[in-house]
């Protein structure tokens, strides 16, 4: 039987290693034992997975059901850097919280944006001109191992925000400058 360590678990199950350890404390976790102060966790049958007990009551729990195979990919969003350049020169006031993220996470069906991020582990950075992503990246980072997204001021979880809500950022930029462009010339 293989063990796992709770940092493991949260990347197979697609979930922070604080909900692994919400569920473990609550023995949601099958299998799970604390040997010298951490965390074991059995995986199971074929697809190598933790296997996690569903809860009583409230909604279904989001976590993978079955392995990852594809590995986390990482990016920077170039249209929103030419955005936020544009954003500074025009409003020289605004604070880094106010700027569009770049910084794009692609976990399975998931596409995050963010300020900051560290990778716990392992990477690679690849350029593949002739099969950019689905996206049109070109060069991009590769990771199996947990991210983390980090706001201005380093504080974890705080700045992910989905693609949707940063391209609405975006667009209302693009809205506010022809508007302003308008006004001032007409």
């Amino acid at each position: 039987m293989t063990i796992i360590g709770t940092r493991e678990a949260a990347f197979l199950l697609g979930i922070c290693c604080q909900r692994v350890r919400s569920l473990l404390a609550q023995g949601r976790i099958k299998g799970a034992f604390k040997k010298k102060g951490f965390w074991q966790i059995p995986v199971y049958g074929k697809r190598k997975m933790p296997i996690v007990i569903p809860g009583k009551r409230g909604p279904k729990g989001v976590w993978c059901h079955r392995r990852r195979e594809n590995p986390t990919k990482i990016h920077v969003n170039q249209h929103f850097i030419k955005a936020n350049g544009k954003m500074i020169k025009t409003y020289p006031e605004m604070t880094p919280e106010q700027l569009i993220p770049v910084i794009s996470l692609k976990q399975t069906n998931r596409n995050d944006m963010g300020y900051q991020m560290e990778i716990s582990g392992p990477c690679r950075i690849v350029y593949k001109p002739d099969e950019p992503l689905p996206c049109g990246a070109h060069l991009w980072i590769e990771t199996y191992e947990p991210v983390k997204f980090l706001d201005t001021k380093f504080n974890p979880c705080t700045a992910r925000l989905s693609y949707k809500d940063a391209e609405e950022m975006w667009l209302n930029y693009i809205a506010k400058t022809s508007r302003d462009t308008n006004l001032a010339t007409g």
